[in-house]
């Protein structure tokens, strides 16, 4: 709201500085992590972390907070009343939108990440996230940004005249209708959603084992971590009987295609409790475990036999490829130092049904979990790597954005990362079992069946796309406008 507040009576230079100051608050309060992990991920100094923060933050977020300060407050000026606040949280949506899609359409992408997305922040709040099935999160960035706009105005009326005027009067009007709309169609949804314990069940469980990424990729690392895991699934057959353990991303950091010691030791764990196993491990291609290599999740039978296999499609830059060839990584890992984007591939088919697999950041783009649902997943699953961020507050802002992938869907969705959190979520969003982050354990939980695709998973993101179209035609009735006003102004 103060945001709002100064946009409103400011020059467009003035409104352009500001959001691109917005951009660098925003960035700061959600990304402090971001300039140490990045130093000490890649071994290079604080001051490289700093200045890829700001490159970052400038990059992905200042030029579509700039576009929103630009056109709100001549849409707020021109239109008022009750259309302001709903033009406002138009412009926020539309701004939101072109930053989660633009240059995230290819398997490769560099430019923009949905991080720090408005409607991420009621995570949690039940009721507000339930429209997501309909809208995306768009559609809660709408609402909080439509809520913020008329306070904003009816602020302003107050503190130039000390009562309120009509027009915030009526766009205060229009806000409560729009949050009342939005929560009573969560509060409905959630009364009609079954019982966390009806329907059929499958018994899972998720292993944590909180060992660190250099760890693993280490000399000896791959031995190590194979033991911790089967420590864990153990562990989890001597508490229950699930009938699927996840391991998480990159918990074998070994060719498992070329391993068939390994694959053995796997059987020998799984094939007594006749459970399945979903674990993440390197892939190489070429000739004798040479590159391309692919980050892959495979389905691993309880004889140990590798039943199916995902490969990893949406790559993170300067993480697993390097852009332009430029390579900032001083700190050297074993086996595969670069992966290449896979192919299509169909989910995996375990017991629990279709898996539809989201490795790590390819949970954060919600056209990706569209995509899977299309290709006949009936439940996600993703699987992550965490702990190059020693920062707990980045991993609950990364499961913040990926609990609402299940929502959007009407979906289970399983995540499993190697620091955690780790949780099972319903298709409501309603965590029923999690993990804390930096910590070693084990979660035994049960994943049921998915009520169906969702309006969101048909429609996608129309809703964004309607508020783009509402803006830019409210601004061209707008320039229409202020013609015709021109024009009158001379003939008089």
């Amino acid at each position: 709201m103060p945001f709002l507040l100064a946009l409103r009576d400011v020059s467009l230079s003035r409104r352009l500085a500001l959001g691109a100051w917005l951009s660098l608050v925003v960035g700061w309060a959600t990304g402090t992590w971001m300039p140490g992990s990045v130093a000490g991920y890649f071994d290079q100094p604080l001051a490289v972390g700093f200045a890829l923060f700001l490159l970052v933050t400038m990059a992905m977020a200042a030029p579509y907070y700039m576009a929103f300060a630009a056109v709100y407050a001549p849409l707020v000026r021109r239109f008022g009343g009750a259309a302001a606040p709903l033009l406002a949280g138009a412009a926020w949506a539309a701004a939101d939108l072109v930053r989660g899609r633009l240059l995230n359409g290819t398997p490769i992408y560099v430019g923009n990440s949905p991080w720090a997305t408005f409607g991420y922040s009621q995570t949690g709040v039940g009721a507000m996230l339930q429209i997501a099935s309909v809208t995306g999160v768009y559609g809660i960035s709408f609402t909080l940004a439509c809520a913020n706009a008329a306070l904003a105005e009816a602020v302003r009326d107050f503190a130039r005249q000390r009562r309120l005027g009509h027009r915030a009067a009526w766009g205060l009007g229009a806000a409560a209708l729009v949050i009342a709309g939005v929560s009573g169609f969560g509060a409905l949804q959630l009364r009609g959603a079954p019982g966390v314990s009806e329907g059929h069940r499958t018994p899972v469980a998720l292993a944590q084992a909180n060992l660190g990424a250099a760890a693993r990729w280490e000399d000896g690392g791959a031995a190590r971590t194979l033991d911790a895991y089967l420590r864990l699934t153990r562990e989890a057959f001597e508490r229950g009987q699930p009938e699927i353990v996840f391991w998480p991303e990159a918990a074998l950091t070994l060719f498992l295609e070329r391993e068939p010691l390994y694959q053995r030791a796997l059987g020998l764990a799984l094939r007594p409790e006749d459970a399945e196993l979903v674990v993440g491990a390197p892939r190489a291609e070429g000739p004798e475990g040479s590159a391309p290599y692919r980050n892959s999740v495979y389905l691993v039978s309880p004889e140990g036999a590798l039943r199916a296999r995902y490969d990893k499609v949406y790559l993170l830059p300067f993480m697993e490829y390097f852009p332009l060839r430029l390579d900032l990584v001083r700190r050297r890992f074993g086996r595969a130092r670069e992966f290449s984007p896979g192919a299509f591939t169909p989910p995996l088919p375990t017991r629990a049904g279709a898996a539809g697999v989201l490795i790590c950041n390819e949970a954060l783009l919600p056209q990706v979990a569209a995509e899977r649902m299309a290709e006949g997943a009936s439940y996600l699953i993703n699987p992550s790597n965490d702990s190059w961020v020693a920062d707990a507050g980045f991993a609950e802002q990364n499961f913040d954005i990926v609990a609402l992938r299940a929502v959007e869907q009407r979906v289970w969705l399983v995540r499993v990362s190697d620091s955690g959190p780790s949780a099972v979520i319903d298709p409501w969003g309603r965590v029923l079992a999690r993990t804390q982050p930096r910590t070693r354990d084990l979660l035994l939980a049960e994943i049921g069946e998915s009520p169906g695709h969702s309006i969101y998973g048909r429609v996608g993101d129309a809703f964004g796309v309607l508020c783009l179209a509402a803006v830019a035609l409210a601004l061209g009735v707008a320039r229409g406008w202020g013609k015709a006003s021109g024009s009158r102004e001379a003939t008089r």
